[in-house]
């Protein structure tokens, strides 16, 4: 899943500075990182799915009414496959274990499709937050570390560029967003045999098929399969996105732009 926002080109913000041993257990439900004990405002605990291939934060509506966190904005929610106006407030104190990070901004909306299927996830933390830190998504032992590091040797090391406010990776099909938010390998403006599924987003859904792909980065092969083919281009012009459960670990660097994938 994914937010465009025009004003979010780059995003806003400090780089932040992580406290020692800044490492959070995550649960893996459906290969998509959850996280506990998010507080916005000090109200919480909340569960919160971790997703690097949104560009905002999201939170239920009705609990932010109950928070005391009025609406301030309304923006544009876009996915790939339309677009919508909604409510948003800036100025929220996200506290997710040791860390504390001020002045974030959240959507009010685009978590309907996501309670359908995991009902106690309440909130999404996207770029608007993890774009401040480097930090490591540990998916084989279930943790999120936050905090530069040297990348090893041993792993792909590749350039991350920034596309509306996501991280996209070169690979031999093109520009993926790595995005944890999802769990098969899609492609836009892929033709399928046939139209056999439905791909639900914030915004709608949409007919797609399946076809046979492999995944190369960095001239490592990583994954080959059926991938999901969307018959019609993303609003941003990316080619696809890239699940982060397809690899083991992966290490965002974006002080330094770039991530490593094991």
């Amino acid at each position: 899943m994914r937010v465009g926002v025009a004003e979010l080109a780059l995003l806003a913000g400090a780089f932040a500075v992580c406290p020692a041993e800044s490492a959070v257990r995550m649960h893996l439900i459906g290969g998509r990182p959850i996280v506990d004990g998010v507080y916005l405002n000090s109200h919480g605990p909340y569960r919160f799915l971790i997703d690097t291939g949104t560009s905002l934060n999201h939170f239920d509506p009705g609990l932010a009414k109950s928070a005391g966190l009025r609406p301030g904005f309304r923006s544009e929610l876009v996915t790939s496959i339309g677009m919508a106006q909604v409510p948003g407030a800036s100025g929220i104190e996200v506290t997710l274990d040791s860390l504390v990070v001020a002045d974030q901004r959240f959507l009010f909306a685009g978590i309907d499709a996501l309670r359908e299927s995991y009902p106690d996830v309440v909130g999404v933390l996207g770029q608007e937050f993890l774009s401040r830190f480097d930090y490591l998504l540990d998916l084989q032992r279930k943790r999120i570390e936050f905090g530069a590091r040297e990348p090893d040797a041993a792993k792909v090391r590749t350039p991350m560029r920034t596309v509306a406010g996501r991280p996209v990776v070169a690979t031999n099909l093109g520009g993926l967003v790595l995005d944890s938010g999802v769990n098969r390998l899609t492609l836009f403006y892929a033709e399928a045999v046939a139209l056999t599924h439905r791909m639900i987003t914030m915004t709608g859904s949409v007919p797609v098929g399946m076809i046979p792909s492999r995944l190369v980065i960095g001239g490592h092969m990583f994954w080959h399969g059926e991938a999901v083919a969307v018959p019609r281009p993303a609003e941003d012009n990316t080619v696809g996105l890239m699940p982060a459960s397809m690899f083991r670990t992966v290490y965002v660097s974006n002080s330094d732009g770039y991530v490593v994938l094991e």
